[in-house]
């Protein structure tokens, strides 16, 4: 039965085009528009999604060159993710228009949440079908579909709609529109969900958000390098596009839009747009920023190598940073830094926290770390012992951090209090609620530096800098691991969206705070991850390892090892 129901799929679409009732879409490949203002078609295809043959005929479908594979080949899952203006939502709407009108197809346009049509691209789709002046498509707005006389149909709907709807895996395609915000339930779900359908396929249009999102960990971070490289990547499963203004042969005719990426590249000249903004909007960059951060995504950028663009060597003590994790699900952070650079940083493995502690503390002597720090607030005060046991007989010290606890030198001046608007000498215990707060604002401060240094080109010690040494900057440095790809872009996401909390001392969100939810300014509430790279970082510079240091360097000089 199931063979001859895909017989039939396969031929009611000839049988429809041979009675009048579909019509073939014919799709132009635009490279140029010609001197005298026609478009240059650099080939025409004929047919449906995955299955074109070439043709002569007038196209009715106009589609750039950089988003050409999307038509011709079957792949399950199609991504069109950039910036502005690079046509992915225009080109994502005609494909599907284009094979429901062609050949009967179903689609379900799909957002993560969606109360009713106004939330949807429900009126775009209808435009793109009026533009093409394609016949036989019925709105039926009460229904929340697009018909088609062909029995094509295009339905839309949130996530709560697609778990109600047993027939679901009839679709032929899924259509994710503004997808940058679709959970990782919802990619889970939707996998298995394409199914009954020979050629079935997944598409999603989006500009990145947060490089921690889902949609960012699952279709783009692993696969950078290609896609920096190549502007694309390919797999058996995949076709992923990121796709820009630069890409858009009609960008520079449109002067409404030329106007505005003009307005924002002044912006950045004159200092009243940040350069990751810009490249967020305008080449599809990580938006890694929320309200009220502490550290900006350019600080961030300028810390990446920020070594070898200034010309220090890495000195100084070896320091372990561990963040077990207070809940057993969240990743194990843990980084290592030698004097001021981070010269490794990932995620553990490990089944649970005492696990993944005795990995991170192998590690470290592995690494010969002269120092070695751990959270203990929450699970990581019963890793005392285990700390004690893993480092007996070795070089390690180690130290427990608490950032609940008071902070350092209560009574000492904040120098940087006119950062934060703040009038006056202020004591470090009037300004901060703890040791977190305290130590967050000193991983900041140093970011801030390097980037004065850097971008601005303003002196600051080496020593109150700080850098993070990627996998590239330290191919020819046998002596430096470096960060991954894909780690740097999740602690550039942890790093930049840790937001001071409101309050009459500066004070940040718990972990479960920030899992739960936190209050933009705007009404929306935005979940943040549990920041582990971030923690394990930022302890690192804990006053405590100074403090080890310190007692070390008296030792070594008096004789005492």
């Amino acid at each position: 039965m199931l063979n001859l129901k895909r017989r039939v799929e396969a031929i009611e679409p000839m049988v429809m085009a041979q009675s009048g009732m579909a019509k073939s879409s014919i799709y132009g490949v635009v490279d140029k528009i010609n001197e005298d203002g026609t478009l240059n078609f650099c080939r025409r295809w004929k047919g449906q999604i995955g299955n074109m043959v070439p043709t002569d005929e007038e196209p009715t479908i106009y589609i750039i060159e950089k988003l050409e594979p999307a038509i011709l080949k079957h792949k399950k899952y199609k991504l069109l993710f950039g910036g502005r203006a690079g046509t992915k939502s225009i080109a994502g709407m005609d494909a599907m228009v284009g094979d429901v009108n062609a050949v009967g197809s179903k689609v379900f346009v799909l957002r993560e949440h969606m109360k009713s049509l106004k939330n949807s691209i429900y009126a775009g789709m209808k435009s793109r079908i009026g533009r093409l002046n394609m016949l036989g498509f019925i709105p039926v707005p009460s229904q929340w579909e697009i018909k088609h006389a062909n029995s094509g149909l295009i339905s839309f709907g949130g996530m709560i709609n697609i778990r109600d709807i047993k027939s679901a895996f009839e679709y032929k395609y899924i259509f994710l529109e503004e997808a940058a915000r679709t959970s990782q339930e919802t990619l889970d779900i939707l996998g298995p969900t394409l199914r009954g359908v020979d050629l079935a396929e997944l598409w999603a249009i989006w500009n990145p958000e947060s490089s921690n999102d889902p949609m960012s960990t699952e279709f783009i971070t692993p696969y950078q390098a290609e896609i920096d490289r190549d502007g694309y990547y390919e797999d058996e499963y995949h076709l992923i596009i990121k796709v820009g203004f630069e890409d858009n042969i009609w960008f520079m005719s449109d002067s409404s839009l030329r106007q505005e990426y003009e307005k924002d590249t002044q912006k950045v000249q004159d200092g009243r747009m940040s350069k990751s903004r810009y490249n967020h909007i305008w080449h599809g960059h990580f938006n890694d920023d929320i309200e009220n951060s502490a550290i900006e995504p350019d600080w961030f950028d300028a810390c990446i190598d920020a070594h070898l663009k200034l010309g220090f060597e890495p000195k100084g003590a070896i320091v372990a940073g561990h963040d077990p994790s207070d809940v057993g699900n969240d990743a194990k952070g843990y980084t290592l830094r030698h004097g001021v650079v981070f010269t490794e940083a990932e995620e553990l493995d490990g089944e649970n926290a005492n696990r993944a502690f005795d990995i991170a503390c192998k590690k470290a002597k592995q690494s010969g770390a002269d120092i070695f720090g751990f959270d203990a607030d929450g699970m990581g005060a019963l890793l005392r012992d285990q700390a004690a046991t893993n480092f007996a007989g070795t070089k390690v010290e180690s130290y427990m951090y608490k950032g609940s606890e008071g902070v350092h030198d209560p009574e000492m001046i904040f120098e940087e209090s006119s950062n934060y608007n703040m009038k006056g000498e202020l004591k470090n215990k009037d300004v901060f609620k703890n040791k977190k707060a305290q130590n967050i604002v000193s991983f900041a401060e140093r970011c801030r530096r390097t980037y004065e240094a850097v971008v601005l080109k303003k002196y600051h010690d080496p020593d109150t800098l700080i850098s993070f040494a990627s996998e590239e900057g330290a191919a020819d440095d046998d002596e430096i691991k470096g960060i991954s790809v894909q780690t740097m872009s999740k602690l550039r996401s942890e790093c930049c969206r840790i937001p001071l909390k409101p309050s009459d001392k500066i004070t940040f969100y718990t972990k479960d705070e920030m899992r739960r939810g936190i209050m933009m300014s705007d009404g929306s509430r935005v979940k943040i991850p549990s920041p582990n790279l971030f923690d394990a970082a930022s302890l690192s510079f804990d006053k405590a390892s100074i403090i080890i240091k310190v007692k070390k360097i008296r030792l070594q000089s008096s004789g005492w090892t």
